[in-house]
């Protein structure tokens, strides 16, 4: 599900701003780098009652604030992209991933095999959303070729609140 517009100016602003302005802690991880969120006010803006709600009526499923931080990464120029993968589930039920994209100069693109085996190709452009749900379709994100970046907030919206050993491995990135 991709949903363009998503965040208010105001709300857009204080995270492109906080983020941008506090880069010290960015870990490296081969193509990208990325640190937990833990800003409060980030996190009532990105896990508001209206955002949940509205993504809860377009999954058709209910959905919870997941425990596990959301990410801020960047992916800068050159980066090679993510390699093709399906994203691993942390809980009992398959979570949903919400990349909320703040700013994208590049030419990098996300692409998935949908249930038709076709190939998706999509540009996400700042101020978006794609939700994609755990053990599901495919993606990757094509490699920066320009001298662009793309930096996102990764965040999960969870079906329960029973993780898995997938959870505490993923957690330990940040440790």
């Amino acid at each position: 599900i991709y949903i363009k517009n998503y965040l208010n100016y105001n709300d857009l602003v204080y995270i492109k701003n906080l983020l941008n302005n506090n880069n010290d802690d960015l870990i490296y991880e081969r193509f990208r780098y990325t640190k937990p969120i833990y800003d409060n006010h980030i996190l009532d803006i990105i896990y508001s009652r209206e955002s949940i709600l509205k993504i809860q009526s377009l999954i058709n499923n209910k959905i919870y604030k997941s425990k596990f931080p959301p990410e801020y990464r960047i992916y800068p120029s050159n980066s090679q992209g993510m390699p093709w993968h399906s994203d691993i589930l942390l809980y009992d039920k398959p979570q949903y991933e919400v990349i909320l994209t703040l700013s994208n100069n590049s030419n990098s693109e996300t692409q998935w095999i949908d249930a038709n085996n076709e190939l998706n190709t999509l540009w996400t452009e700042p101020n978006s959303i794609l939700i994609v749900k755990a053990n599901g379709y495919e993606h990757n994100v094509t490699p920066i070729t320009n001298n662009g970046t793309r930096s996102i907030i990764k965040y999960i919206l969870t079906q329960s609140n029973t993780i898995n050993n997938n959870y505490l491995r993923e957690l330990s990135r940040f440790r």
